[in-house]
């Protein structure tokens, strides 16, 4: 019997993590990988967070309502009747739709639930189901990876927990401003309490391609329309590797001690951290970053204590200009040799828009070339402020 029947389980810190989790369970559950997380903030979702198949009933609707555990909120009939209201605007029309909360479970709930289903039963709409966190928890428990991975083996805590999701779309970041800046610092706080959890990157882009796949579910399909959803899926699959790849950037950015101590702690009176996360997002995001742009200048970095690790980066003859500037403004302070190298002391702009995803963006190339973390940081290579650097 597994170990998580036998002990309380706390819901979710946020919704991202309790959405994961109704996906988890209802894919486990429906024994359904083509469950789809539709749509995010900012989009019409027609009451429906995620949606799947379960034997011939597609689609299924689910949506996730994570409640306050202090002060305590819970689901209310209002928010039933205005959820469903939304649903039936979901095409295709839904066949089963279910409410999901972190509210605990309540019998009025689901009587009232029920009456909406004997209305709906009257004109061919879809069932109304309410699951609150006794009766998801019951149901995560049937499924030992899912319990696993979202409680822990012991019960006491999900291995690795989904922190946050940020959005691209068009190759940018979304997230920006004075918000992105304070995201950054409360993530770095969460990653101090959970220092295996997730950040993770999607592009609206993914999920467009993930509905227009989904709506060839339940069809009978010619060798043409097969060519074009396989099309579709190659385009997915290469837009989910990048969404990895900068995902476990952004993870490291954000969550790693040795790096947050320079982004957090050294850099603390700076944008940092929001212009680092931007241009890594946005330069593994550009189409064009292989190609060296007309008008730039090589700025090489160099690792500390290893120089045969460096990388060549180009940036603006402005950003340049920038450099030599300040340059000369610290050694007609401080006399000859007032300024080191380093990227430390690269101006605040090209420290953290260029130099910074750079050196991010080498230190993926060296874990996914067997270098282990724990052997980088021994050899100072993730001490980002002080790799060397060298125009020309």
């Amino acid at each position: 019997m597994s170990i998580h029947v036998h002990v309380e389980q706390t819901p979710p810190k946020t919704w991202q993590q309790f959405e994961e989790l109704c996906a988890d369970v209802f894919a486990a559950a429906w024994s359904d990988p083509g469950l789809v997380r539709h749509g995010r903030g900012g989009q019409a979702q027609d009451g429906v967070d995620i949606y799947g198949r379960s034997g011939n009933r597609w689609p299924i609707g689910l949506q996730c309502k994570r409640k306050s555990r202090w002060p305590v909120t819970k689901l209310t009939t209002t928010e039933i009747d205005d959820e469903v209201a939304e649903a039936r605007k979901f095409r295709p029309q839904l066949r089963s739709f279910y409410i999901l909360t972190t509210a605990p479970d309540d019998a009025d709930l689901q009587a009232h639930a029920r009456m909406i289903t004997e209305r709906h039963t009257r004109r061919g709409l879809f069932d109304v189901q309410v699951l609150g966190w006794g009766e998801i928890c019951r149901r995560t428990t049937l499924y030992p990876a899912v319990a696993d991975k979202h409680f822990g083996t012991g019960g006491g805590g999900p291995r690795e927990p989904l922190l946050d999701t940020w959005y691209a779309s068009d190759g940018r970041l979304e997230l920006k401003g004075a918000k992105l800046a304070v995201t950054c610092r409360e993530l770095a706080h969460e990653f101090r309490e959970w220092p295996s959890g997730r950040l993770t990157l999607r592009q609206r882009e993914s999920d467009d391609l993930a509905a227009a796949i989904a709506a060839y579910q339940g069809r009978t399909l010619s060798v043409r329309q097969r060519k074009v959803r396989l099309a579709l899926r190659d385009k997915l699959a290469r837009k989910q590797e990048q969404e990895a790849w900068i995902s476990r950037g952004l993870t490291l950015l954000l969550g790693d001690p040795t790096i947050a101590t320079w982004m957090f702690t050294i850099y603390r009176d700076t944008s940092d951290a929001a212009r680092a996360v931007t241009g890594f997002v946005n330069h593994e995001l550009d189409p064009d970053k292989l190609l060296v742009k007309e008008g730039t200048i090589r700025l090489r970095l160099r690792a500390p204590r290893d120089p045969e690790t460096c990388l060549s980066h180009y940036i603006s003859r402005s950003q340049v200009s920038s450099i030599l500037e300040l340059i000369r403004q610290r050694n007609e302070k401080y006399g000859p040799g007032g300024h080191t190298e380093t990227v430390a002391e690269l101006p605040e702009k090209v420290r953290g828009s260029e130099a910074i995803p750079a050196v991010i963006h080498a230190i993926l190339r060296q874990l996914d070339d067997g270098q282990g973390l724990e052997l980088l940081r021994k050899a100072g290579i993730l001490e980002i402020g002080s790799w060397r650097f060298e125009l020309g």
